[in-house]
């Protein structure tokens, strides 16, 4: 009999469950250390973490193991020396000064992890504890952390098992590395905590002393800085800020198709988006997501047809604008993941080791500053998203061009039809503008004042990943709607890849002839645009 931990603070009632599925064969190789890693692969990598069938095998490449040893010989060098030096034989933070006699290095280690597991909250998702390992592990191959080879290899086969330790999402201020998130993760590595592990088709949490002996695997014992080096660094502000880059490419696809099909029932013009006014305009978030426009509306249809025999000017801004505010995030999104891939790539420890020189130096390189104002800049952008959205479902509830039913229903007053998907709407989109303040903006000194100035990265990534949840239901509200525009103005048809879409999104959800509980509808619709049944990645 095990334990289940609750998603909130790892304790809970006890259940049965199998030995852990050993997994043979490899779906996924990762090579460290050979090349930078980048925002794509690293999250293609992790998200592989959440299906139990999925395994992942790590190398690294031969000049990053050489750097680990040099680096690790190096800190052997040091301890020799039995010069102070932080982290090695001193205490943490305020206690920098505090010199640790050398019988007590390898607790100092071992103490760092378990002082720093003060987290608190939910469970954070199975991938986004592998892409904090992931990210720990690419800095280590740059050499400049002392972590040894062996303890290197203890976290690539316990990765490669699935093993995963059950890591709070709240405690984190993004400075001095993401530490109480780290520490959670690393404490598995110690047998100590808990952890999920795949088995039978699913995942099970178990104490990590009984999923590393699953593996014929001993606890690891910590050499010099390597517990401050395993827990330092930005990578759950980082890995937070990746996901929500990753996925918000996709929902912005989502979002100027959900665009393409709302314009097409509503009877807007395709002038929007042509060519000529997109280059006119110069900015290439408009000009790429006015062709995307474009070729979700092709050059006409049988609706823009009927819909040219009325005097129409100018469409709603909703309609009109599309390019430019879709353009806007499509920018923003373009320099996330340049700054994302930097801070990956960057080593984020302190204090770092440079075998060349055989001297060790100081820094900030920890301070989340970079992702965290990558987590601001989404939060707000999946925001401006939701928000033109959800303007053009209220454009949908009572069509401009007067043709389709008030609320997308016939016999309106008995029906309600999508009146209140359109306020549920409305409530995502107030939700996601109230977390859209900057988090990176505050500040709250810790640590007795020596960490004075702190970027609060885990508060800006959890509400950028909130709003992509938020963004993503919005989004399938609208595509129901311009769905159910579309059928409601037949026998006249939308474009050739419009009704190919419009006829997927049949195939899960019928149209509302008479009032029924839409919240499902609502649900699966956002659940199928997450596993890219809508659209394929």
């Amino acid at each position: 009999m095990y334990q289940q931990p609750s998603s909130s603070n790892g304790r809970g009632v006890s259940i049965d469950h199998p030995a852990i599925q050993r997994r043979l064969a490899s779906d996924v190789l990762l090579t460290l250390g050979a090349s930078a890693l980048s925002p794509d692969t690293l999250w293609q990598t992790a998200r592989h973490a959440v299906t139990p069938s999925r395994s992942l095998r790590i190398e690294f490449s031969p000049a990053a193991n050489q750097r680990i040893r040099r680096a690790s010989q190096l800190l052997a060098s040091i301890v020799a020396d039995n010069e102070p030096v932080y982290g090695i034989n001193t205490g943490f933070g305020h206690f920098a000064n505090v010199v640790v006699p050398p019988d007590k290095i390898l607790a100092l280690q071992k103490n760092i992890v378990r002082s720093h597991c003060c987290g608190v909250g939910d469970l954070l998702s199975r991938d986004i504890v592998s892409a904090i390992w992931l990210i720990g592990l690419n800095t280590i191959s740059r050499g400049h952390s002392g972590v040894r080879i062996e303890t290197v290899q203890a976290i690539t086969r316990s990765l490669e098992a699935g093993i995963l330790g059950c890591v709070p999402c709240q405690g984190s201020v993004g400075a001095s590395g993401d530490l109480a998130p780290g520490a959670h993760a690393v404490l598995t590595l110690l047998g100590e905590g808990w952890c999920t592990v795949p088995s039978g088709g699913t995942f099970v949490t178990m104490p990590a002393a009984e999923a590393l002996a699953e593996i014929g695997m001993e606890p690891v014992e910590l050499g010099p800085k390597e517990g401050l080096s395993l827990i330092n660094g930005t990578r759950l502000t980082t890995a937070l800020a990746v996901k929500a880059w990753f996925e918000g490419r996709y929902l912005l696809r989502i979002a100027n198709l959900a665009a393409a099909m709302t314009l097409e029932a509503l009877g807007g013009d395709r002038m929007t988006c042509a060519a000529p006014t997109m280059q006119a305009h110069g900015h290439p978030g408009t000009i790429e997501c006015g062709a995307e426009l474009r070729h979700w509306l092709g050059e006409s249809s049988e609706l823009s047809e009927r819909h040219a025999e009325n005097h129409w000017i100018q469409d709603p801004y909703s309609l009109r604008c599309v390019p430019q505010v879709h353009g806007a995030v499509w920018e923003e999104l373009e320099h996330s993941a340049a700054v994302l891939e930097r801070e990956i790539n960057a080593v984020a420890d302190n204090p770092l080791l440079f075998p060349d020189e055989e001297v060790v130096r100081y820094c900030g390189n920890f301070h989340a500053i970079y992702p965290a104002r990558v987590g601001d800049s989404l939060a707000s952008a999946f925001t401006t998203l939701a928000s033109i959205s959800e303007r053009r479902i209220s454009q949908a509830m009572r069509a401009p061009r007067g043709h389709l039913p008030t609320f997308l229903v016939r016999d309106g007053g008995v029906n309600s039809g999508f009146m209140m998907a359109h306020v549920t709407a409305a409530a995502l989109v107030s939700e996601s503008k109230s977390n859209s303040f900057p988090a990176s903006v505050d500040s709250i000194p810790t640590n007795v004042t020596q960490e004075d100035h702190v970027s609060m990265g885990p508060i800006a990534g959890m509400k950028a990943v909130r709003n992509l949840d938020n963004l993503r239901r919005v989004l399938a509200i609208e595509l129901l709607t311009a769905a159910q525009a579309l059928c409601l103005a037949r026998p006249y048809k939308a474009s050739r890849r419009l009704e190919e879409v419009h006829g997927r999104i049949r195939e899960f959800v019928p149209a509302l002839d008479d009032d029924r509980n839409l919240s499902d509808d609502i649900e699966l619709i956002a659940d199928k645009i997450q596993q890219r049944e809508i659209l394929p990645e």
